[in-house]
């Protein structure tokens, strides 16, 4: 049975007319005839009672056209659903971020995108990038907001700039040094350090210790933890120093002083890694909503020295 069949039929039920059926249709009268009856001998029952004046449905026909209109409707949605899902505007779209290094702007790009495609169930969860690696891996995000991803992983996704964050020093607020405008990293040499946990973030942890290897020392690291909240808990209470991305100032942790370093390390980078292949439309279109708004997220992490009086160390 032809789907086309159901069409004619409805239309001329619906007009009770087989004249005013081709006229809407834009199909020859006799055509419109034709197939109706071959799909009334295929269902081998009489649809129609036609008159020279009239159409009228049949029992069996009134109980098939209510199946038909459900039929037709039912197509229509598919073809409706089947265009938007190819413009992105349906599906599932999961999302991974860490920590504070997507909340100036993550929110905002979420609920840009939930206005112009709001059928689409978006699902955010917090990974450390490592986590986020292993989760684009198995497919369960789409997208990840990470770090630069590691080498060896690195041409099995593709990676796009976010921002570029400047290293500066993180101080308690009771440091000698903490009145500085900018300090020379080998100051910091003798302090005790907390860090990440490399498990957490092992590119940016190798990376920070690395610019201390560059300035002549090795960072006495005397406690490590999972997430950067606990770092500056532990910096704020006296326990230590660190080195951290300036995102954080933005967020004005308690009981903690970030302070330039010169001569200035060089930055590291918040990324929007998926895996390599022709993205969903859900994705694209999530991808392209990024990339326009990409100058104004850069203008809100970009780094502005802080305003002091206090004289360089």
């Amino acid at each position: 049975m032809e789907l086309r069949y159901l069409l004619y039929f409805a239309t001329v039920a619906e007009l009770q007319s087989f004249t005013r059926a081709a006229e809407r249709l834009r199909i020859a009268q006799p055509a419109i005839s034709q197939q109706i009856r071959t799909l009334e001998e295929e269902l081998e029952v009489k649809l129609l009672v036609r008159t020279k004046r009239s159409v009228r449905l049949t029992a069996a026909g009134q109980v098939f056209l209510r199946e038909a209109k459900d039929i037709l409707n039912r197509v229509e949605r598919a073809r409706t659903d089947a265009r938007r899902a190819a413009q992105g505007a349906t599906g599932t779209l999961s999302i991974g971020c860490f920590g504070w290094t997507a909340a100036l702007f993550l929110s905002e790009l979420i609920h840009a995108y939930r206005i112009r495609y709001p059928a689409v169930r978006i699902i955010v969860d917090e990974h450390l990038p490592w986590e986020q690696l292993v989760a684009l891996e198995a497919g369960r995000i789409d997208v990840g907001f990470t770090r630069s991803l590691p080498k060896a992983k690195a041409s099995r996704f593709l990676q796009e700039r976010v921002y570029c964050d400047r290293v500066v020093a993180a101080l308690p607020d009771r440091h000698a040094l903490a009145g500085c405008r900018e300090i020379r990293l080998e100051q910091l040499a003798d302090e005790d350090w907390v860090f990440l946990s490399r498990r957490s973030s092992p590119e940016v942890v190798d990376e920070f210790t690395l610019l201390c290897t560059k300035a002549g020392f090795s960072p006495r690291i005397i406690n490590e933890a999972a997430r950067i909240q606990t770092v500056f808990t532990m910096i704020a209470a006296g326990i230590g120093v660190s080195l951290t991305p300036s995102y954080i100032r933005r967020f004005n942790p308690p009981g903690v002083t970030l302070v330039p370093i010169h001569p200035e390390p060089p930055p590291i980078d918040l990324v929007a890694a998926r895996p390599l292949g022709e993205p969903s439309p859900t994705v694209a279109a999530f991808l392209d909503m990024l990339r326009q708004q990409l100058p104004r997220i850069r203008r809100q992490y970009a780094y502005r020295r802080r305003r002091t009086s206090a004289p360089n160390h």
